[in-house]
């Protein structure tokens, strides 16, 4: 798939004479006001950067989606629900079916989620959906995906991909999203925030428990699809623990969310 393939192709290009702009950019001579304000900077770089990666990632996307209305629908209804409670994020949450065996779904720097049908397969309602969605938009919530990008590529690097043409975007920060996934901390950060999402948008917290769970089997499948996605979720039976213990403190009232589940799952072209 071309958005796990490209994107570091613009860092190559650009990375080079992005360090030395960005170094004479840090290095000039500035006032102690212009030094207070270089976190201020930093997060502007951020920001500016991300919204990028998410114009060239979501025309690299939507190339790829599954494109059925029944899905397409589905899946805004899924994400509509859970809205209200996501609060101010840097960039409005889009979300995507990709056809594919894949167990996994990823949250994408510029918000953008992707689920892979391989890991909708195994799911039995719109409400478990909703906590594999609440969980990516946890990473977004904690900028988790530009987090990685920095660590991997540091300052110099997106100030680079600021200035760049943006003539290629992917390669090993999305495989590092796909593949390596996230450290136990920042996962059990992301279902800390989705457990209040879906606590306040009417969905029990057990929910994702339930999502887990499926994604393993109840023997513990050994596809190795489902054992690579436990390689880059750690801390899984501490979460479905979390799952459970939220859910059995939580008053509210289960709301179904209005979604035929059976006819949203037939839509998914068979990948072996």
């Amino acid at each position: 798939m071309r958005i796990l393939r490209e994107l570091l192709l613009l860092i190559a290009l650009y990375a080079g004479v992005g360090l030395g702009v960005y170094g004479v950019w840090r290095v000039w001579p500035a006032s102690k006001t212009q030094k207070k304000s270089a976190s201020s900077d930093d997060t502007s770089l951020m920001h500016r950067t991300e919204g990028k990666l998410r114009e060239l990632l979501h025309r690299e996307v939507t190339v790829d989606a599954n494109d059925e209305a029944v899905v397409k629908q589905g899946l805004r209804k899924v994400q509509e629900r859970l809205e209200p409670a996501l609060g101010t994020l840097s960039f409005p949450v889009e979300s995507y079916v990709i056809d594919s065996s894949t167990v996994n779904a990823v949250c994408l720097p510029g918000n953008i989620i992707l689920v892979y049908s391989g890991h909708l397969r195994r799911l039995q309602s719109p409400e478990e959906l909703a906590a594999i969605l609440a969980h990516e938009i946890g990473h977004a919530m904690h900028q988790d995906p530009m987090n990685a990008l920095k660590r991997e590529l540091g300052l110099a690097g997106l100030f680079a991909m600021v200035g760049g043409r943006g003539d290629g975007v992917t390669g090993r920060l999305m495989h590092r999203l796909v593949s390596s996934g996230f450290s136990r901390q920042q996962e059990l950060g992301a279902d800390e925030e989705a457990l209040r999402v879906l606590a306040a948008s009417d969905i029990d917290p057990k929910a994702l428990a339930d999502a887990l769970r499926r994604i393993r089997g109840e023997k513990k499948d050994d596809d190795p699809a489902v054992l690579q996605y436990i390689s880059t979720h750690p801390g899984f039976d501490e979460r479905v623990q979390l799952s459970e213990q939220a859910s059995a403190n939580w008053p509210g009232k289960a709301r179904p969310i209005d979604v035929d589940w059976k006819q949203f799952r037939a839509q998914f072209r068979v990948i072996r």
